[in-house]
């Protein structure tokens, strides 16, 4: 199949500019708090091209002429590097939903929200809908201070403690479960399958996280002094959280995302696609087969890479165990 890409600046299509002098076009995505990222490399031999504003906004979508293309996302351009010889124009981008303002330090307490409260608030001052995991948005927290710090960040640093997922996307700030496979809609993603014959190389590591069966937390309850524990899981061994937590609710709740961390982190893959497949992207689940046990089963992408130029099209992944295949 022939490999096929468009793209718009600033809702003006340049797809045939950019396909006279293009070296290659890579778009990265990724779960988690990192931003989506564009880089396009284009011959500048004669230095004719005009150099891309700052801020203007690239739409990208690749695929192949016979099957349609899939549209990559919208990036804001935030860099451009010239180099040489041989000369070339590099335009770097982000994704256009990590805007400025959410990186804005800030100082405020939350008292007495839920989790799916805080971030309906955040997603709102930004001009974005919240998209909160059922399991993730009933979560009390009685008080939490936001000391010059971003919202990006302090939805991160909650993410870390509740293994979840925190980043603006199509439109929406999500605030999901680590791993669980859906769209902003809340739609599950479709697997894809992959058999070993269809990739260029594959790397797989496998660890030992997944011994522990259990999660201990403390609380401090001001009321007697004590240092009260609370287990997630059965079993031993069991893993000890270090610190202190405010509650008993937000012990367990802690103890719960570090299990399910500690279950899905039992191997990590990276693989190379021969053709490059413009449905796959961070979160999509991955069903191998054609290795070997092992590693034959379901995987979910952690980090996925479109990469076109004069070798073709090619996609590269990352990605984890799920926290249920144990």
């Amino acid at each position: 199949m022939k490999p096929a890409f468009r793209v718009f600046a600033d809702s003006v299509e340049i797809t045939d500019t950019v396909r006279e002098r293009l070296v290659s076009l890579s778009v990265t995505d990724e779960a988690g708090r990192r931003s989506d990222t564009l880089e396009i490399r284009i011959d500048d031999r004669d230095g004719v091209v005009e150099l891309p504003r700052k801020g203007a906004k690239l739409e990208v979508s690749l695929g192949y002429r016979e099957t349609g293309l899939a549209r990559m996302g919208l990036f804001v351009v935030d860099e451009v590097e010239l180099s040489g010889p041989p000369d070339a124009l590099v335009i770097r981008g982000k994704a256009a939903d990590m805007e400025a303002s959410l990186k804005e330090h800030r100082t405020r307490p939350w008292d007495d929200v839920t989790l799916g409260d805080m971030v309906a608030a955040i997603a709102t001052e930004h001009g974005l809908e919240p998209r909160v995991g059922e399991f993730l948005a009933p979560i009390d927290i009685p008080h939490l201070d936001q000391t010059e710090e971003s919202d990006l960040h302090l939805l991160t640093r909650l993410a870390r403690q509740y293994d979840a997922v925190a980043k603006p996307a199509g439109g929406y700030l999500l605030f999901v479960p680590r791993g669980e496979a859906k769209t902003a809609m809340g739609r599950e993603i479709p697997a894809v399958a992959i058999h070993r014959s269809e990739t260029a190389e594959h790397r797989v590591t496998l660890a030992d996280r997944g011994k522990y069966q259990s999660v201990i937390a403390h609380w401090h309850d001001t009321a007697t002094g004590a240092r009260t524990p609370v287990r997630t899981g059965d079993g031993s061994p069991a893993f000890t959280l270090r610190h202190a937590y405010r509650d008993a609710t937000e012990a367990g709740n802690a103890a719960k995302a570090k299990l399910d961390a500690l279950g899905r982190g039992l191997g990590t893959l990276g693989l190379t696609l021969k053709q490059g497949n413009p449905m796959l992207a961070a979160e999509t689940p991955l069903i191998l087969s054609g290795f070997r046990h092992g590693v034959d089963g379901d995987w979910v992408a952690t980090r996925v890479s479109h990469n076109l130029g004069d070798g073709g099209y090619e996609t590269r992944v990352e990605a984890e165990t799920p926290k249920d295949r144990r």
